[in-house]
């Protein structure tokens, strides 16, 4: 029998083609943050993969559109994050494995990753946008998720990639312990493998929290992200030792 990561897989391709978005007149966070049920019998729908890189396209370009930073710079970072979800999950009709999918590759703020191997590094492209598409992108994407969150622009939009490539994990593998070690193997990898990477304890807490959502998503699909972050990145230890100094003092 068939469980829910196996099926996640298997129409990892099924989204239905009459999913549609039409964006509303007026600057208006509420239809970007409601989620709208899909047909009893829309799963069943069965399409070719450039249907998916299409809507990869449209994701992406919703994000770097001046729709987007609008209702960004009105409503905030945490906010934003929740339309992107949101938006995937509508242009997908609610195939949720997918929507993940796509929000993560919507938010990867790299064109290109390094990999080094003796003798010389090997670069490959993480997008097919143009440089200006790209850079307009980017340049939209929430980066003050949290009260600790560095005040250079690019801030911690990077913790979003983390946040919803581990939830896609955690719904595809029914686990949070799968997608924990996944990334623990990624982190640990990425300062030894990628060129310029960090093994960052900021990047572990975004992953943990995008488990968590993850998880919540196997039994309601309506939910939001930023439900599951934090307010603070900085570890649990330097926290008690600050409440501690305070407390002392």
């Amino acid at each position: 029998m068939l469980g829910r990561g196996t099926l996640c897989i298997v129409i990892f391709f099924v989204v239905p083609a009459s999913a549609q978005v039409v964006a509303p007149h007026a600057d208006s966070l509420e239809p970007y943050l409601r989620f709208e049920d899909s047909s009893p019998l829309s799963c069943l729908v069965t399409l070719l993969p450039p249907f998916f890189l299409q809507h990869e396209l449209e994701l992406k370009a919703f994000v770097g559109s001046r729709k987007f930073s609008r209702l960004r710079t009105a409503y905030g970072d945490r906010n934003a994050m929740d339309i992107i979800f949101v938006r995937a999950m509508k242009l997908t009709d609610n195939n949720t494995a997918v929507a993940l999918f796509l929000s993560t590759l919507a938010c990867f703020d790299h064109r290109m990753v390094g990999l080094r191997i003796p003798v010389f590094n090997l670069f490959f492209p993480l997008t097919n946008e143009s440089e200006d598409e790209f850079n307009r992108r980017v340049a939209n994407l929430p980066s003050h998720l949290y009260l600790d969150s560095p005040p250079e622009r690019a801030g911690d939009r990077d913790k979003l990639q983390h946040f919803f490539g581990s939830a896609l994990l955690s719904f595809v593998f029914e686990s949070r312990g799968s997608a924990d070690r996944v990334g623990e193997f990624v982190e640990e990898g990425e300062e030894a493998v990628i060129v310029d990477g960090v093994n960052d304890e900021r990047d572990k807490s975004a992953n943990r929290e995008g488990q968590r959502f993850g998880s919540a998503l196997l039994s309601d699909n309506h939910l939001l992200p930023s439900r599951y972050l934090r307010k603070s990145l900085a570890p649990v230890r330097v926290m008690s030792e600050i409440s501690q100094c305070i407390g002392v003092w």
